[in-house]
């Protein structure tokens, strides 16, 4: 189902992103958040690789070129400006793409009478409380 492979594709390159960018945090509180943001996805991750095949989730979370430029530009972007403020930027900003990729299955879902499952619901509702709980960093 194309809604599971969205939620593999995205929630892999979220813990993918926070894990490039963790060796840039200073600030104990941002830290603290990401690990759970990233157990959180984790969570997800798994949760949707449970419904696909093991091509289908490996193709889902990317090729290697793409998982490359992923963390070559978050690498070189912490790189120029660790800033804490800047490092939660980054993270929300990868959180909205998130939700647009998301929200688009969803409603192409929706748009069919398709039953949309529970957990595409909650990745998106999670989405947005780690886009509040990263806000107080900027």
């Amino acid at each position: 189902m194309k809604v599971f492979r969205e939620m593999v594709r995205s929630t892999a390159m979220g813990a993918d992103a926070i894990d490039h960018l963790m060796p840039y945090v200073e600030d104990e509180g941002l830290m603290q958040v990401m690990r759970e943001q990233r157990e959180t996805l984790h969570g997800f991750l798994c949760t949707a690789k449970g419904e696909l095949t093991a091509d289908e989730a490996e193709e889902a979370e990317g090729g290697k070129l793409s998982k490359t430029m992923l963390k070559a530009s978050s690498t070189v972007s912490a790189m120029l400006n660790s800033d804490t403020s800047h490092l939660a930027r980054m993270l929300i900003e990868g959180y909205e793409t998130g939700i647009v990729s998301m929200q688009k299955c969803v409603n192409e879902m929706q748009k069919e009478h398709d039953e949309v499952p529970v957990c595409a619901k909650d990745l998106l509702k999670t989405y947005d409380k780690h886009i509040r709980a990263l806000r107080k960093f900027l």
